[in-house]
């Protein structure tokens, strides 16, 4: 079937009424988690990367995002007069449409020429977020790295994280890993005892990450290298890749990173930048998994050059 998708058009089609259901729950709407599987089901047969319609792809992201800003997307799904109604056959659910209009009005699009997949503000990605919080604070010596697997469980990667963590994508009250972390008991809870819970961020951003889906997604980060300050870039760094072992009462090799006064310590004794570079002489971290991107090295490193300012 052959279609144009954002052409305007000359028939007497008259958009229906749009009522969003009371039972349309609005509460968690993102790009990978709602929208992609709205279009999978809808759009994706005559708008994809092999078959485009009109020249339309919707698959990628840009030529999404560009028609989502332009109004054009809208326009055709709520077969506004002007627009070519999309799909040709039927309306979307009004549900699925207030979804669309949702995540197109709370996400921060790049603008034309950024980066090819920009982050959506609303999305919690695995690769950039839960799985660097899981390593460091679960996956590590004597606890569920390949070496300790305590419980004969194991948490390194993807498909470890969701089998052995028995997460229910959509579902974290049910998923066994959101239980472990946010169990009351410090007998039960994980990480265990001397080390330091999960904080409510971390907490809630693993519950995000469930409810969204648990994909194995990724974000390509933009590199802001013009202005980098401990708050925004040096903090969340190490709170996410670091202080899992770095913390509570029996720290990896002794070291404290909970604070600005231990990171400044591991900076003047130089550990902190040997050991993210993974330099001869130094124990490579994050421990248990990859190097961190060369994006956040050369925000350390701009930092520490900067006289390491708290701010």
């Amino acid at each position: 079937m052959v279609s144009i998708f954002i052409i305007p058009y000359s028939c007497k089609h008259q958009p229906e009424d749009f009522a969003i259901p009371e039972n349309c729950d609005l509460t968690r709407v993102t790009y990978p988690g709602t929208v992609i599987p709205i279009l999978e089901s809808n759009c994706y047969g005559c708008h994809n990367s092999q078959v485009n319609n009109g020249g339309i792809n919707l698959s990628d992201y840009n030529t999404l995002s560009n028609l989502a800003k332009s109004g054009k997307l809208m326009g055709v799904i709520k077969k506004k007069a002007g627009y070519t109604p999309m799909p040709p056959d039927y309306k979307l659910d009004s549900c699925d449409i207030a979804k669309i209009e949702k995540w197109i009005n709370d996400t921060t699009f790049t603008p034309p020429g950024g980066n090819d997949h920009p982050c959506d503000p609303d999305t919690v990605y695995f690769e950039n977020e839960i799985l660097p919080l899981i390593v460091s604070s679960c996956a590590t010596t004597d606890c569920h790295d390949v070496a300790s697997a305590q419980d004969d469980i194991i948490l390194i990667d993807y498909a470890s994280i969701i089998e052995n963590g028995k997460i229910k994508p959509g579902d974290p009250d049910e998923s066994k890993l959101y239980k472990k972390i946010t169990d009351n008991d410090p007998n039960d809870r994980m990480p265990p005892p001397p080390s330091e819970p999960l904080n409510q961020e971390q907490i809630q951003k693993i519950r995000i990450w469930i409810e969204q889906g648990a994909f194995n997604n990724r974000c390509d980060e933009d590199c802001d290298t013009t202005n980098v300050t401990f708050s925004n870039h040096i903090w969340p760094l190490i709170e996410n890749n670091c202080l899992g072992c770095h913390s509570g009462g029996s720290p990896g090799d002794g070291i404290y990173l909970t604070d600005y006064d231990n990171i400044v310590s591991a900076v003047e004794s130089g550990k902190l930048r040997g050991t993210i570079n993974h330099m001869q002489g130094f124990s490579p971290m994050p421990k248990n998994t990859d190097k961190l991107s060369d994006c956040k090295i050369n925000q350390v490193r701009i930092w520490i050059e900067d006289g390491t300012p708290d701010n």
